[in-house]
């Protein structure tokens, strides 16, 4: 059977949309949040493991949250949409990761992260066992000091996806060149072009509302995107991905790979549009 496993950290987003800009010592009111989704979980597995479920295939992320209130809470919204849980590492803490994501009338965004879990991630036997069986492999930027054993257990048959994030603490230069080397596809941003190295992965680079580019050895294609007007745009490019691997475990080729991750992206946005204009 084939399973999506992904892996990275987990969060607990507070979602906001102000009417001005944040300023020290002034109170700035809330234009917008859904109240609905407050929190609502996030993280790169939540977004990439809930486009895969949505779109038909099985998915089970591998991270890590506290074991108090918060943590319980985490791991029942990841249950309702249908992923599973049984990759979700406890770690002895109250706390939980979470994130204040602040979108000002500019269009800016301050996002406030607390990782809460001071490094205490391990991996243990079950999401070992996961890691080590899964068909297809995305790694997400996640604990630094588990990405070696991570990348080592990847299964020489898995198809290995790697979401780059421009964060030197997980993805240090030795931890980017095995991935580089490894990946079968590598989704990253027109800016994090140069944190890869060489390869022979299929690049999907996305290019915000303007297309996204699939390049195929010297073979490349632009696909064009729909713009969607809101400002909330967090887990976009996670669902992306997440809906171009589905399509990808169906059978398809990147490049409709591409335009169903386009499609599945676009459904997370209009919905939340949606739901904010309620």
């Amino acid at each position: 059977m084939s399973r999506l496993v992904v892996t990275g950290y987990a969060s607990l987003d507070f979602a906001v949309s102000l009417d001005g800009q944040a300023q020290g010592d002034r109170t700035t009111l809330i234009a917008n949040r859904d109240a609905g989704a407050w929190p609502r979980a996030g993280g790169c597995p939540t977004y990439i493991a809930g486009a895969v479920v949505r779109s038909g295939q099985a998915a089970s992320p591998v991270m890590w949250v506290g074991t108090g209130a918060e943590g319980q809470g985490f791991v029942g919204k990841i249950d309702a949409q249908g992923i599973g849980t049984e990759g979700i590492g406890l770690v002895d803490s109250p706390r939980s990761p979470t994130a204040l994501m602040v979108y000002q009338a500019d269009g800016s965004c301050m996002c406030l992260y607390d990782p809460a879990l001071d490094r205490g991630e391990v991996l243990m036997d079950a999401q070992k066992d996961l890691i080590a069986s899964a068909s297809h492999l995305c790694i997400s930027v996640g604990p630094p000091q588990l990405m070696d054993e991570i990348i080592s257990l990847c299964p020489r048959d898995a198809r290995l996806y790697w979401a780059v994030k421009n964060d030197p603490d997980a993805f240090p230069d030795a931890i980017r060149a095995r991935l580089s080397a490894r990946a079968d596809v590598i989704f990253h941003a027109r800016s994090e072009r140069p944190l890869i190295g060489a390869n022979d992965a299929v690049l999907v680079e996305t290019r915000g509302p303007d297309c996204v580019c699939v390049t195929q050895g010297d073979e490349k294609t632009e696909i064009a995107v729909t713009p969607i007007d809101i400002a909330d745009t967090t887990g976009a490019g996670d669902t992306f991905a997440g809906g171009f691997i589905a399509a990808e475990m169906a059978g398809t080729d990147p490049v409709a790979a591409a335009r169903a991750g386009i499609a599945v992206a676009a459904t997370l946005l209009s919905e939340r549009k949606r739901r904010q204009e309620q």
